[in-house]
């Protein structure tokens, strides 16, 4: 197992290999043979790689067609805008982040089984999908540091109340950890914001590697699992 650099929390070179997720790995992205996959998918896929290299406000929907193999009619066939294509990555990827942890939420475990369910889950997710959480980063940044303009607001409303929907997730099984003696910290937003921050770190540092097996990221993902464990006063099982 390779070690990896200590989490820092700002930006490094981002990833430069074009790939693409699969149930949990990354393989190399080519869209120029036009697999059966889903056309908006794969818009969605191109763009979301797109703003994690470059950035939002560097990306284009030229260098989106160009990911694709296509031409810019082919995006606007769907989306009318950069801002709209955005929105619907950012969109992507919140439902994605729901979809991984839903299991874990739903299970009848009792609250530091069901935590670490969930946040084992999240951090996997957070390595397995990292074009769109890298997008979703980048896009919160530029759109919460930019001049409000028209339709701002709503479009930010929206992912707000998506991102508060998904912590209240976490919120609810903290609360019930902390009821039953699991749980040892003091203030419930300040544990919720630690543990998201511990399981969202690897948006900053990881890269995948081309020997990287799927073992190698599930001890990754179960080291930041124990120390956000650590940080609520729970004792890693």
């Amino acid at each position: 197992m390779t070690t990896y650099p200590p989490v820092c929390f700002c930006w490094v070179s981002l990833v430069k290999t074009k790939f693409r997720t699969d149930a949990n790995k990354l393989v190399p992205l080519t869209f120029a043979d036009k697999s059966p996959r889903n056309a908006p998918q794969q818009v969605l896929d191109a763009a979301a790689i797109c703003f994690m290299e470059k950035g939002y406000a560097g990306s284009t929907l030229d260098d989106v067609a160009r990911h694709m193999g296509a031409t810019k009619g082919r995006i606007y066939h769907y989306f009318n805008s950069k801002s709209e294509l955005m929105h619907a990555v950012r969109k992507r990827a919140m439902d994605i982040n729901f979809a991984a942890i839903r299991d874990g939420f739903d299970s009848n475990l009792p609250p530091a089984q069901k935590f670490r369910l969930m946040a084992d889950a999240h951090a996997l997710n957070m390595m397995a999908e990292q074009p769109y959480q890298r997008a979703l980063f980048d896009s919160l940044h530029t759109h919460m540091t930019r001049d409000k303009a028209a339709g701002h607001d709503a479009i930010m409303d929206e992912f707000i109340g998506d991102r508060r929907a998904f912590e209240d997730m976490f919120r609810e099984v903290l609360e019930q950890g902390k009821a039953s003696g699991a749980f040892r910290f003091k203030t419930l937003s300040i544990a919720l914001h630690t543990v998201i921050t511990i399981l969202n770190s690897s948006i900053y540092w990881y890269s995948p590697r081309p020997d990287e097996t799927d073992k190698d990221r599930r001890q990754i993902a179960s080291e930041l699992v124990d120390m956000a464990q650590r940080a609520l006063g729970a004792t890693t099982p």
